[in-house]
Protein backbone atom coordinates (compact mmCIF):
# COMPACT_ATOMS: atom_id res chain seq x y z
CA UNK A 1 0.00 0.00 0.00
CA UNK A 2 3.14 2.36 -0.86
CA UNK A 3 1.64 4.40 -4.21
CA UNK A 4 -0.17 7.24 -2.73
CA UNK A 5 -2.88 8.53 -5.62
CA UNK A 6 -4.56 10.87 -3.22
CA UNK A 7 -8.61 10.85 -2.70
CA UNK A 8 -10.36 8.78 -4.52
CA UNK A 9 -11.75 9.91 -8.12
CA UNK A 10 -12.97 8.55 -11.11
CA UNK A 11 -11.78 5.05 -12.07
CA UNK A 12 -10.16 6.81 -15.69
CA UNK A 13 -7.99 9.13 -13.72
CA UNK A 14 -7.03 5.91 -11.61
CA UNK A 15 -6.53 4.11 -15.02
CA UNK A 16 -4.31 6.70 -16.34
CA UNK A 17 -1.83 6.90 -13.20
CA UNK A 18 -1.74 3.39 -12.28
CA UNK A 19 -0.70 2.75 -16.07
CA UNK A 20 2.06 5.35 -15.80
CA UNK A 21 3.28 3.56 -12.33
CA UNK A 22 3.64 -0.21 -13.47
CA UNK A 23 6.65 -2.08 -14.26
CA UNK A 24 6.84 -6.05 -15.31
CA UNK A 25 7.03 -7.19 -11.52
CA UNK A 26 10.71 -8.69 -10.08
CA UNK A 27 11.00 -12.14 -10.22
CA UNK A 28 11.43 -12.61 -6.33
CA UNK A 29 8.08 -10.88 -5.70
CA UNK A 30 6.15 -13.06 -8.43
CA UNK A 31 7.98 -16.00 -6.76
CA UNK A 32 6.95 -14.98 -3.35
CA UNK A 33 2.86 -14.52 -4.67
CA UNK A 34 3.38 -17.75 -6.63
CA UNK A 35 4.48 -19.67 -2.78
CA UNK A 36 1.43 -18.02 -1.06
CA UNK A 37 -0.91 -19.16 -4.07
CA UNK A 38 0.48 -22.48 -3.78
CA UNK A 39 -0.20 -23.10 -0.44
CA UNK A 40 -3.77 -21.18 -0.60
CA UNK A 41 -4.75 -23.82 -3.15
CA UNK A 42 -2.99 -27.13 -2.71
CA UNK A 43 -5.60 -29.33 -0.83
CA UNK A 44 -8.84 -27.31 -2.66
CA UNK A 45 -10.46 -29.28 -5.23
CA UNK A 46 -12.29 -28.29 -8.04
CA UNK A 47 -10.92 -25.79 -11.07
CA UNK A 48 -8.87 -23.12 -10.74
CA UNK A 49 -9.36 -20.06 -13.18
CA UNK A 50 -6.23 -18.00 -13.89
CA UNK A 51 -5.64 -15.44 -16.78
CA UNK A 52 -2.53 -16.02 -18.89
CA UNK A 53 -0.12 -12.50 -17.96
CA UNK A 54 0.43 -9.33 -19.81
CA UNK A 55 3.90 -7.69 -19.15
CA UNK A 56 2.87 -5.79 -16.31
CA UNK A 57 1.68 -8.37 -14.50
CA UNK A 58 1.99 -11.28 -12.30
CA UNK A 59 2.60 -14.46 -13.86
CA UNK A 60 0.91 -17.45 -12.23
CA UNK A 61 2.65 -19.99 -14.85
CA UNK A 62 5.36 -21.04 -11.71
CA UNK A 63 2.07 -21.87 -9.97
CA UNK A 64 0.34 -23.92 -12.89
CA UNK A 65 3.77 -25.85 -12.79
CA UNK A 66 3.30 -26.77 -9.12
CA UNK A 67 -0.17 -28.08 -8.99
CA UNK A 68 -0.54 -29.17 -12.03
CA UNK A 69 -2.06 -27.57 -15.60
CA UNK A 70 -4.82 -29.94 -15.77
CA UNK A 71 -5.88 -28.16 -12.18
CA UNK A 72 -5.90 -24.77 -14.38
CA UNK A 73 -8.85 -22.96 -17.11
CA UNK A 74 -8.10 -20.21 -18.20
CA UNK A 75 -10.11 -17.13 -20.70
CA UNK A 76 -10.11 -16.48 -24.58
CA UNK A 77 -11.36 -13.13 -25.41
CA UNK A 78 -13.80 -13.66 -28.18
CA UNK A 79 -14.15 -11.12 -31.11
CA UNK A 80 -17.31 -10.30 -29.85
CA UNK A 81 -19.26 -11.35 -26.84
CA UNK A 82 -17.99 -12.50 -23.09
CA UNK A 83 -14.96 -14.18 -22.26
CA UNK A 84 -15.16 -18.40 -22.54
CA UNK A 85 -13.24 -20.28 -20.75
CA UNK A 86 -10.99 -23.38 -21.57
CA UNK A 87 -8.27 -25.82 -19.79
CA UNK A 88 -4.69 -23.88 -19.83
CA UNK A 89 -3.09 -27.30 -20.73
CA UNK A 90 -4.37 -26.71 -24.24
CA UNK A 91 -2.90 -25.26 -27.30
CA UNK A 92 -2.48 -21.31 -27.23
CA UNK A 93 -1.96 -18.60 -29.22
CA UNK A 94 -1.06 -14.68 -28.79
CA UNK A 95 -3.52 -12.29 -28.50
CA UNK A 96 -3.02 -8.61 -29.85
CA UNK A 97 -1.99 -7.62 -26.12
CA UNK A 98 1.04 -10.00 -25.97
CA UNK A 99 -0.47 -12.55 -23.53
CA UNK A 100 -1.45 -16.47 -24.63
CA UNK A 101 -5.10 -17.81 -24.86
CA UNK A 102 -7.20 -20.63 -25.96
CA UNK A 103 -7.10 -21.42 -29.85
CA UNK A 104 -10.08 -20.69 -31.53
CA UNK A 105 -12.65 -23.74 -31.17
CA UNK A 106 -10.91 -24.93 -28.13
CA UNK A 107 -12.61 -27.16 -25.90
CA UNK A 108 -15.17 -24.87 -23.34
CA UNK A 109 -15.19 -25.59 -19.67
CA UNK A 110 -18.36 -24.82 -18.01
CA UNK A 111 -17.85 -22.14 -15.47
CA UNK A 112 -19.75 -23.76 -12.51
CA UNK A 113 -16.83 -26.28 -12.45
CA UNK A 114 -14.36 -22.71 -10.83
CA UNK A 115 -13.66 -23.24 -7.48
CA UNK A 116 -11.46 -20.28 -7.38
CA UNK A 117 -10.98 -17.18 -9.72
CA UNK A 118 -7.25 -15.67 -9.78
CA UNK A 119 -7.82 -11.91 -10.79
CA UNK A 120 -5.64 -9.75 -12.46
CA UNK A 121 -6.13 -6.32 -11.93
CA UNK A 122 -4.41 -2.57 -12.13
CA UNK A 123 -5.31 -1.91 -8.08
CA UNK A 124 -7.69 -3.60 -5.50
CA UNK A 125 -8.68 -2.46 -2.56
CA UNK A 126 -8.91 -3.03 1.19
CA UNK A 127 -12.84 -3.73 0.42
CA UNK A 128 -12.24 -6.44 -2.32
CA UNK A 129 -12.66 -4.11 -4.92
CA UNK A 130 -10.82 -4.09 -8.22
CA UNK A 131 -9.36 -1.25 -10.33
CA UNK A 132 -9.43 -3.71 -13.95
CA UNK A 133 -8.30 -2.41 -17.74
CA UNK A 134 -11.79 -0.81 -18.35
CA UNK A 135 -12.96 -2.91 -20.77
CA UNK A 136 -15.21 -4.83 -18.37
CA UNK A 137 -14.59 -8.53 -19.39
CA UNK A 138 -13.68 -9.81 -15.72
CA UNK A 139 -16.85 -8.19 -13.96
CA UNK A 140 -19.12 -10.15 -16.41
CA UNK A 141 -17.04 -13.13 -16.11
CA UNK A 142 -17.01 -13.11 -12.39
CA UNK A 143 -20.77 -12.25 -12.31
CA UNK A 144 -21.45 -15.73 -14.04
CA UNK A 145 -18.99 -17.95 -11.77
CA UNK A 146 -20.63 -19.80 -8.85
CA UNK A 147 -21.45 -17.86 -5.23
CA UNK A 148 -19.23 -20.34 -3.34
CA UNK A 149 -16.12 -19.68 -5.64
CA UNK A 150 -13.40 -17.55 -3.86
CA UNK A 151 -11.91 -14.37 -5.94
CA UNK A 152 -8.54 -13.74 -5.31
CA UNK A 153 -7.58 -10.67 -6.81
CA UNK A 154 -3.60 -11.05 -7.85
CA UNK A 155 -1.20 -8.06 -7.02
CA UNK A 156 1.56 -6.88 -5.57
CA UNK A 157 0.98 -4.70 -1.82
CA UNK A 158 1.96 -1.11 -4.18
CA UNK A 159 -1.29 -1.31 -5.95
CA UNK A 160 -3.23 -2.18 -2.79
CA UNK A 161 -5.02 0.95 -1.76
CA UNK A 162 -7.47 1.80 1.58
CA UNK A 163 -10.46 2.87 -1.11
CA UNK A 164 -10.72 2.97 -4.89
CA UNK A 165 -13.79 3.85 -7.04
CA UNK A 166 -16.51 1.36 -7.47
CA UNK A 167 -19.51 0.67 -9.63
CA UNK A 168 -22.68 -1.09 -8.81
CA UNK A 169 -21.83 -3.73 -11.78
CA UNK A 170 -18.12 -4.27 -10.06
CA UNK A 171 -17.85 -7.95 -8.64
CA UNK A 172 -15.64 -8.00 -5.11
CA UNK A 173 -12.81 -10.05 -4.17
CA UNK A 174 -12.99 -12.19 -1.44
CA UNK A 175 -9.22 -12.44 -0.63
CA UNK A 176 -6.24 -10.41 -2.55
CA UNK A 177 -2.69 -12.38 -3.08
CA UNK A 178 0.27 -10.24 -2.91
CA UNK A 179 3.86 -10.97 -1.84
CA UNK A 180 2.48 -10.49 1.60
CA UNK A 181 0.62 -13.63 1.43
CA UNK A 182 -3.38 -14.96 0.85
CA UNK A 183 -5.40 -13.00 2.47
CA UNK A 184 -9.49 -13.28 3.05
CA UNK A 185 -11.17 -9.63 3.07
CA UNK A 186 -12.13 -9.22 6.49
CA UNK A 187 -8.77 -9.62 7.58
CA UNK A 188 -6.96 -7.33 5.97
CA UNK A 189 -6.12 -3.95 8.16
CA UNK A 190 -8.10 -1.12 7.30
Amino acid sequence: MEADLGPVTEKSTWRKRLRQLRASPEQKVEQQIVAGLTAFLGQRAGLFLFYRAMPTEISLDALADQLGWERFVTTRTPQSGVLTVHPAAGPMEQHPYGYAQPVAGAAEISIERISVALVPGLAFDLKGNRLGQGVGYYDELLARVPDDCLRVGVTTDEFIFPELPAEPHDVSMTHLASESGVTAMGELPT
